[in-house]
């Protein structure tokens, strides 16, 4: 099963990855760098710790239906790497667009 997305779909998606890279992942990675003792108290917080949890749980299931529904043509192991070096909102809009080739039927 093959999925075309319209330019503006596309768009969206690269968009939103790239906010999610970009943006979520790179406050991230700056708070990392600038203050590591944050990540150490968000590890310590069991509120904040039952996030991680959760987003680590989800992204092994988003790999797993991926992969099962065929939505995308790259292998779900892609999926948590990409997720893990880029987040979620990163990961979810690169695997659904990764090797798509624009439809030229569809653009106008």
């Amino acid at each position: 099963m093959t999925t075309a997305y319209s330019p503006r779909e596309r768009l969206a998606l690269m968009i939103v990855g790239a906010i999610g890279l970009v943006g979520l992942n790179g406050v991230f990675i700056y708070a990392l760098v600038a203050r590591p003792d944050l990540l150490r108290a968000a590890l310590a917080n069991p509120v904040s710790l039952a996030f991680i949890v959760e987003a680590l749980i989800l992204m092994v299931m988003l790999a797993y239906l991926f992969a099962k529904w065929k939505v995308a043509r790259a292998p779900g192991g892609w999926f948590v790497i990409l997720a893990l070096v880029g987040g979620l909102v990163f990961a979810v809009p690169a695997i659904l667009l990764w090797g798509l080739r624009a439809d030229p039927a569809r653009d106008p």
